[in-house]
C-alpha cells in the first residue's frame, strides 16, 4: 500500500489498518530489527504517522544512513550508503561496521566514540574509512543511540558524509593562507589590510614590529592621518571609484615635532566578499585598503647626514667669510681710532695758528698720515667680502635648532657639554632666512660653549627651549657658565667685546652678528638679569613680521 492510497479524510482506524499491512508485508531488504524499530509508531494530533514515511525518507536521503545493533552489526543501509561505500546492502547487512575502517584512525577516536555511546550520548567526528574498492575517504560520522521503552539502548543510528573534498579544499586554503602569510611576513615592508573604517583586518610581521615600537599606538591610525589627503574613506563609493596611491612619503614625529621615522606608502583598494548568511544570495562586498609602507628611515638619515655635511661645509665657508670680515673690521676699527686722534691734533693746531699762518712740518706730516690712513681704510672697506643674499621663506625654528645642534655635536662632545633640548612640538613657521637664522643660533650656541669652557665652571650644561607665545616664536638658550654682569648686558653686543679669558686676543663679533640678524628679522634678543647661575638669552622672532625683510636691509 502506498501513501497515495491513504487519503486525508480516512479515519484513524484506516491509518492503523494501513500500518498493520505495512508491518505485515515490509519492503524487500528491511530486516526484522528495523521493522521492530519502526513498529514503534509515532502518535500525532492527526493520527499515526506511518513508518513507511520514515522508510521512504531514509531511502531517498542523500546522506548515507546505517542502523546497527548494540554490537555494531549492520542491520540496515540505505541507497546513499551503497553509493558512498560501494557495498550493496546485502553485502554489509550482518557485517560489523568495522568493515569500513581503514585501521589508520587512532584508537583514541574509537575509544571516545564508544565512551559517548555507552553513556547514551551522540558522537560526531571524522574517521578514515575505505570503500569496497580500497579507496580511502574521510567520513564525517554522527552516531546516535536509539533508546527503547525500557530505557536501554536498542540500536545505533549512523549518518555518514564523505568530506574528503571539503577536507582537501580546507587544507588547500589553509596551505595557501600559510604560504601567503609566510611570504607577506618575510617581505621587508609593512603591510596591512584595512576595512572601510580603517580597522586592521590582516597585518604582517613588520607591522606587528612597528606596533611594538610605537608602544601600543596603532600605526594604521598614524598612516591614515598622514594620508588623509589622498585617501577617500567614503563607504558609499565602490572600490573601483576610489583612488589608489603610490610612493606617498610620510613621517612619524616625536614630541619635539621632528621626524624620527620615514615611510614610503602605496595603497590599492580591493573587494572583499561578505560571508554572512544574510548575503548568501547577494553579491555584497566591502572595500578594503591594502596598505604597503616601506621604511626609508635609513635612507633619509643618510640624506640628512649628507645634508648636514654640506651644511657644515657651507657654515665653515660662511664662518671663514665672517672671520675675514671680523678681521678686516677689526683692522678698520683699530686704524680709525689713531686717525681720529691725528685729525683732532691737526684741528687743534690749526685753531691755535689761526687763519693765514702756514702749517709747520709736523702738521704737514700728520696730514700726510691722515690721508694715507684714509686711503688704507677705503681699501679695507672695499676688501670686505659681501654677505650672501638669501630669499625669505617659511622657517620652522625646531628644524633650525636641530641643524645647529647637529653641526655642533662634535664640539659639544669634545667639551663634554650636556645638551638638553626641550622644543614645543607644534610651532608655527616664521618668515625668515633659513641660513641666516642658523648662523644666528650657531653664534649663540658657540658663545654658550665658550662661556662653559671658562675656568671654574663645574657644571657643563646647555638647555635650549622653543615655544609659541602670542604671535611670535621664542627661543631660550641657557648655560651654566659664569654669566654676564648686569653692567655688561648691553656691552656684550658691541663689536669686538669679549669677556672670556680663554679667547683673549680674538676679536669678539659673535653676539654682534647675532644682534644684527635678530634685528633684520624684526625680533629682539634679551639677557635675563635675574638668571643665576649662568646666562639665559631669549630670542623672540615674530611669526608675521611687520614688513617684508628686503634684500637691501639684509645686506
Amino acid at each position: 500500500m502506498h501513501l497515495s492510497q491513504i487519503k486525508p479524510e480516512d479515519p484513524k482506524e484506516k491509518m492503523a489498518e494501513a500500518l498493520g499491512k505495512f508491518l505485515s508485508s515490509p519492503p524487500k531488504g528491511v530486516t526484522a530489527e528495523v521493522i521492530e524499530a519502526f513498529g514503534r509508531t509515532i502518535q500525532t494530533d492527526d493520527g499515526i504517522l506511518p513508518p513507511r514515511v520514515f522508510i521512504e525518507a531514509v531511502e531517498q536521503s542523500s546522506v548515507a544512513i546505517s542502523i546497527t545493533n548494540t554490537k555494531a552489526r549492520i542491520l540496515y543501509a540505505n541507497q546513499a550508503f551503497e553509493s558512498l561505500t560501494g557495498y550493496a546492502a546485502e553485502e554489509v547487512v550482518g557485517k560489523n561496521q568495522s568493515i569500513l575502517s581503514y585501521k589508520v584512525t587512532p584508537i583514541s577516536v574509537y575509544e571516545e566514540l564508544w565512551g559517548c555511546l555507552l553513556q547514551q550520548k551522540s558522537w560526531n567526528g571524522v574517521l578514515i574509512n575505505k570503500r569496497k574498492d580500497g579507496e580511502r575517504y574521510l567520513a564525517n560520522l554522527t552516531v546516535a543511540p536509539v533508546i527503547g521503552t525500557d530505557g536501554a539502548t536498542s540500536y545505533y543510528l549512523a549518518l555518514h558524509r564523505d568530506v574528503t573534498e571539503v577536507h582537501e579544499l580546507e587544507r588547500q586554503v589553509r596551505n595557501q593562507k600559510v604560504l601567503i602569510e609566510s611570504v607577506v611576513d618575510a617581505a621587508p615592508v609593512v603591510m596591512a589590510l584595512l576595512d572601510n573604517n580603517g580597522k586592521v583586518l590582516l597585518d604582517n610581521h613588520d607591522y606587528k614590529k612597528l606596533l611594538g615600537d610605537m608602544r601600543g599606538v596603532e600605526p594604521a591610525d598614524v598612516f591614515l592621518d598622514s594620508l588623509s589627503e589622498v585617501i577617500a574613506f567614503d563607504r558609499k563609493l565602490p572600490c573601483k571609484e576610489r583612488r589608489g596611491f603610490i610612493n606617498q612619503e610620510i613621517s612619524f614625529k616625536n614630541r619635539q615635532g621632528i621626524a624620527t621615522r620615514w615611510f614610503n606608502c602605496s595603497g590599492v583598494w580591493v573587494n572583499e566578499k561578505n560571508i554572512t548568511a544574510d548575503d548568501y544570495f547577494t553579491d555584497a562586498e566591502e572595500c578594503c585598503l591594502l596598505l604597503v609602507a616601506n621604511d626609508i628611515t635609513q635612507q633619509k638619515r643618510q640624506q640628512n647626514q649628507i645634508k648636514t655635511n654640506a651644511l657644515r661645509a657651507l657654515m665653515a665657508e660662511q664662518q671663514l667669510v665672517h672671520g675675514m670680515r671680523e678681521t678686516l673690521s677689526g683692522a678698520i676699527y683699530q686704524l680709525q681710532a689713531p686717525l681720529n686722534m691725528a685729525a683732532a691734533v691737526v684741528g687743534m693746531m690749526q685753531r691755535r695758528q689761526g687763519n693765514g699762518h702756514e702749517s709747520n712740518p709736523f702738521q704737514s706730516a700728520l696730514l700726510d698720515v691722515i690721508r694715507s690712513g684714509e686711503q688704507v681704510l677705503e681699501s679695507l672697506q672695499q676688501s670686505l667680502p659681501p654677505e650672501d643674499q638669501e630669499a625669505v621663506s617659511p622657517v620652522n625654528m625646531n628644524e633650525v635648532i636641530k641643524d645647529v645642534i647637529d653641526l655642533s655635536i662634535h664640539r659639544l662632545l669634545e667639551k663634554s657639554v650636556l645638551m638638553d633640548w626641550d622644543p614645543e612640538a607644534e610651532l608655527p613657521n616664521i618668515s625668515g632666512r633659513f641660513y641666516a637664522l642658523r648662523t644666528l643660533f650657531k653664534q649663540l650656541l658657540d658663545n654658550a660653549v665658550d662661556a662653559i669652557d671658562e675656568p671654574g665652571c663645574t657644571r657643563r650644561e646647555i638647555a635650549i627651549q622653543t615655544r609659541h607665545v602670542d604671535d611670535a616664536v621664542e627661543v631660550e638658550i641657557r648655560d651654566t657658565g659664569p654669566g654676564i654682569a648686569g653692567n655688561k648686558r648691553h656691552q656684550v653686543f658691541e663689536p669686538f667685546f669679549t669677556d672670556w679669558q680663554h679667547i683673549k686676543g680674538r676679536p669678539g663679533m659673535g653676539l654682534t652678528i647675532a644682534m644684527d640678524m635678530v634685528q633684520k628679522h624684526h625680533g629682539s634678543i634679551d639677557i635675563d638679569p635675574h638668571y643665576h647661575p649662568g646666562c639665559s638669552i631669549k630670542i623672540t622672532l615674530p611669526v608675521n613680521p611687520p614688513q617684508t625683510i628686503n634684500q637691501d636691509e639684509y645686506a
